[in-house]
């Protein structure tokens, strides 16, 4: 574990790497290269949000840290053209990484919090995408209300 914690610079960079690899290539280079939180916010929030959660993950594992960076990173990807699996496939990337920057592989304790935190993130997209649908429920029966009394003074 020491030796992963001496590699958490390596480790981070890779995994917004490889996060940002779910982008267009356009895209994700405008993410990694725009250094200007105001011009980037997904890029911010992503470089922040990953650390918070790696940081968690090979740490104590405060819910109260842990919660807000994955909710801020899953609303964002909710928003987004992706599926479900795509959105919160960059938790498991963090497995693959830890695995690979360890002769031993990533500790079990760490493989649990992985786990959790990806049902946190499912969770949390799942309720993301309700959301959404509930507002362009109420979106559309504000249009069909409108629609009706204009046909209703015609």
């Amino acid at each position: 574990m020491q030796n992963l914690a001496q590699k958490r610079a390596a480790i981070l960079e890779e995994w917004l790497e490889r996060t940002l690899a779910t982008y267009p290539s356009q895209t994700a280079g405008f993410f990694r290269n725009q250094k200007d939180r105001f011009r980037n916010p997904v890029g911010s929030t992503l470089k922040e949000g990953l650390a918070t959660l790696l940081d968690e993950i090979t740490g104590e594992m405060d819910l109260e840290k842990t919660r807000p960076a994955m909710e801020s990173l899953v609303r964002m990807r909710a928003v987004q053209d992706f599926t479900a699996a795509q959105a919160t496939s960059f938790v498991f990337a963090l497995r693959q990484i830890l695995n690979e920057s360890s002769e031993g592989g990533c500790p079990a304790a760490w493989q649990t919090r992985i786990d959790s935190i990806a049902l946190l993130a499912f969770d949390l997209y799942t309720k993301c995408r309700e959301e959404i649908y509930q507002i362009k429920a109420r979106a559309h029966r504000r249009e069909v209300y409108v629609w009706e009394r204009m046909s209703h003074r015609g």
